[in-house]
């Protein structure tokens, strides 16, 4: 097993197989890293917690924080009043965008996350209220939202876009980004694009249906 537990004070209860940890507690298993003041872990199963931990993913360099982790299994954990981010911190010591939820489920084996009641935030303010949201835990392409892109220019004003991933096929896929401007209105921008042997190709799709400065649907 590739499962390592450091701590400030160990102890080990032979007849449940339980490993109690606290202070400064490490916890290493598949590559994930889990760090809080207090684990207890069946060391067979890996049936447990970490109390008030945070947590990053070895396969993406992304991760959170959260009130409380259990361990489910090997391959699955869920994380209460939990925060996740795949950006780095920014100068104030912050994430830019982080994912706030009641409830993050991760599943190592299906390479998923998946967290209810979640809120998207940039910067600290909350963008967007999503029931359900799914995110990769791998590398490989998944659909998903991914991190959202704020801006300001003299034409729109502030610009807010987050974009979702769709991992139609091995062959296809599509971008679609609902996306707020303070001085032209809501709009949506899609990217389809397909790759077959003999040819590629892309389409898009620039939709702006209340324009306040100009009416324009725009096709390419």
């Amino acid at each position: 097993s590739d499962l390592r537990v450091r701590a400030d004070r160990l102890s080990y209860d032979q007849v449940n197989d339980v490993v109690r940890a606290t202070g400064n507690v490490r916890v290493s298993h598949q590559g994930n890293a889990y760090a809080g003041p207090h684990a207890e872990l069946k060391l067979a199963s890996f049936v447990g917690f970490v109390v008030e931990p945070t947590f990053v993913i070895g396969k993406t360099g992304a991760g959170g924080t959260a009130q409380r982790l259990d361990f489910l299994d090997r391959d699955r954990a869920i994380a209460a009043a939990a925060t996740y981010t795949s950006c780095p911190a920014d100068g104030s010591g912050g994430p830019a965008w982080l994912l706030s939820a009641d409830r993050i489920a991760l599943d190592f084996e299906t390479k998923e996350g998946v967290a209810e009641g979640a809120v998207l935030r940039f910067l600290g303010v909350p963008l967007l209220g999503l029931p359900t949201v799914s995110f990769p835990l791998a590398e490989a392409r998944k659909s998903g939202w991914l991190p959202p892109i704020v801006g300001l220019n003299s034409g729109s004003g502030l610009v807010a876009a987050v974009p979702y991933y769709w991992n139609i096929a091995p062959n296809r896929d599509a971008t679609i980004t609902p996306i707020a401007r303070t001085r032209r209105g809501p709009g949506v921008d899609a990217e389809f694009r397909y790759l077959e042997p003999d040819y590629a190709g892309k389409l898009r799709l620039d939709l702006l249906p209340y324009d306040r400065q100009t009416s324009s649907t725009r096709y390419a």
